[in-house]
């Protein structure tokens, strides 16, 4: 059978967590991003809050970009692990279904996100149309290991490009979800997009001897 999964790099691995005095400063910057975005978000107030100097902040972070990317990925790191926790057992295809569409609906609620996507949504342009950043690179590889489960119990028929498809059709809707939300659509489109993740990764034979 042809692998699914791609060429692309791979991230380090997820759910290690951040050090205490790195963690500190991703929360500080993470609380200053909430507040304000990222363009009003300075070296300042990221440092005072993490109760560091601005020589140290700049030591090991670069720029306040650099952090906010930082913290970025460590809110999908942990938000992404929470639900794979949370994943109740099943086949393979149920759980990859329950993940996507769950990783959908926390990231809807997340602050961060929702502050960058409402103030600085060009901040997220380049990880749409240029390039995948380390944080969709999480999901990614969630989405990898919830394919090679399903491979393996027959659950799921994938591709090698699957699991890039999958990401892109989570994110689409991950990305809509403050208009979803506010014209009362959102539960509506989580449960369409289960519905075409279940249908999408069942075998073809399967489907044919249901028809």
């Amino acid at each position: 059978m042809e692998s699914h999964r791609t060429s692309m790099p791979r991230a380090g691995a997820s759910g290690a967590g951040a050090p205490p005095a790195e963690a500190k400063l991703l929360a500080a910057t993470r609380d200053a991003v909430v507040l304000h975005g990222v363009r009003r978000t300075t070296v300042n107030d990221i440092a005072e809050r993490a109760g560091i100097s601005r020589m140290t902040f700049y030591r090991r972070m670069g720029s306040v970009e650099n952090a906010v990317l930082a913290t970025l990925t460590e809110e999908f790191r942990s938000r992404a692990g929470a639900v794979r926790t949370g994943t109740p057992a099943g086949t393979g295809r149920a759980q990859l279904v329950h993940f996507a569409v769950e990783s959908v609906r926390v990231f809807a609620t997340s602050e961060l996100v929702a502050s960058i996507a409402e103030r600085d949504p060009e901040f997220l342009v380049p990880y749409v149309t240029d390039r995948f950043g380390a944080s969709q690179q999480i999901v990614l590889d969630q989405l990898h290991a919830l394919l090679d489960a399903g491979t393996a119990d027959g659950s799921i028929e994938a591709r090698a490009g699957t699991a890039t498809a999958l990401l892109l059709a989570v994110q689409g809707v991950a990305l809509s979800a403050r208009v979803l939300i506010r014209t009362g659509a959102f539960d509506a489109a989580l449960a369409e997009l289960g519905t075409m993740l279940e249908r999408y990764l069942t075998p073809s034979d399967a489907t044919a001897g249901r028809a």
